[in-house]
């Protein structure tokens, strides 16, 4: 009996060792099938992340083009105003060469100007003398017409009133 007793605690230590066995495979199992879908939702968040890094790093590479068109364009702009600025140095100096003729030739101007500025004033005394001169010949001119017409009128009242008279062939006076 004790053989069968034996027997049987043996059958129900192997079982037990069976159900052990069992449970102990099924927490692994669990555990492994955990770890499994931790592991596919880590990868999920890994490719989620990646795709995220994808994407900024197309954004990148498009600010990075889009900072090099920029840089492109003020490279020429800057360009522009470079030969713009060459044309402002060449107006500046021709400017500059043409004051500095201005101003001789004012200097000289200047120097000419008193001279100039006393043939006005001698030709402006010259005129006014002339406009005088001018008067007084029209006012004798007047008088000499008037006395071509009191002459002219004498005549046609007396038409030997202009002669002198002749006694004994010498004219009187």
């Amino acid at each position: 009996m004790e053989d069968v007793r034996s027997d049987q605690v043996n059958e129900q230590t192997m079982e037990d060792i069976t159900k052990f066995q069992l449970k102990a495979e099924t927490l692994l199992t669990n555990l492994l099938l955990e770890k499994l879908y931790s592991m596919e939702s880590e990868v999920e968040q890994l490719r989620a992340e990646l795709a995220a890094a994808v994407r900024g790093n197309d954004i990148l590479r498009a600010e990075v083009q889009n900072t090099q068109d920029d840089l492109s364009c003020a490279t020429h702009k800057l360009k522009n105003l470079e030969l713009q600025m060459l044309k402002k140095d060449e107006n500046i100096n021709y400017l500059q060469t043409d004051f500095e003729e201005s101003t001789k030739q004012l200097t000289i101007m200047k120097g000419i100007l008193p001279k100039v500025s006393g043939d006005r004033d001698m030709l402006w005394e010259r005129v006014k003398q002339c406009s005088e001169d001018n008067m007084l010949l029209s006012a004798e001119v007047n008088i000499l017409k008037k006395k071509i017409e009191a002459l002219e009128e004498d005549l046609l009242f007396d038409p030997f009133a202009g002669f002198p008279k002749v006694v004994s062939g010498f004219p009187s006076l």
